[in-house]
């Protein structure tokens, strides 16, 4: 028992700034609320920790319980939010981020594609996942995940040339 506790104590340190930023990127920027996602998700995980086999992935296995719970609030909340929607920066927030006028035209461009292309890149190349890890987190398989972000790395590009 206190071995398994050790265990998830270790793993809540290496994955709770990556869940948050899994959250962050998908609530607007809401840090509070991004926060208060992360700490459920862990509550989650921490129930379900005696089911978790530790020959899996355990990075997969706490991202999967991040997206579905992030579903589920979003469905909780009786908001119709569309994923396409989930990036919308406010105006008043960039000019108070500061952000240069190229990050701007990503985060245009991410918004101009479909919502499967904008989670997988999010998932690879902010919070880090390989396409395997992604391929468990969407139910996919690792070759179609590859293929995916092959193509949204080519129509995010073509996207970003519009902006030059």
């Amino acid at each position: 028992m206190v071995a398994r506790q050790k265990k998830f104590k270790h793993y809540y340190c290496q994955y709770k700034d990556k869940i948050f930023t899994y959250f962050y990127y998908r609530v607007n920027f809401n840090q509070a609320l991004a926060e208060d996602l992360t700490s459920d998700v862990f509550i989650k995980a921490l129930k379900a920790f005696k089911r978790f086999d530790a020959d899996k992935s355990f990075q997969a296995w706490i991202y999967a319980i991040a997206r579905n719970h992030l579903i589920n609030h979003y469905r909780v909340a009786t908001r119709e939010v569309k994923l396409e929607l989930i990036l919308e920066v406010p105006d008043e927030s960039l000019k108070m981020m500061d952000i240069t006028l190229e990050c701007e035209d990503v985060i245009k461009a991410m918004r101009s594609l479909k919502p499967y292309h904008r989670d997988a890149l999010l998932m690879r190349f902010v919070d880090g996942l390989s396409n395997e890890e992604i391929a468990l987190v969407l139910c996919k398989d690792p070759g179609t995940v590859r293929t995916q972000l092959s193509r949204a790395l080519t129509i995010l590009r073509q996207a970003c040339k519009q902006y030059e």
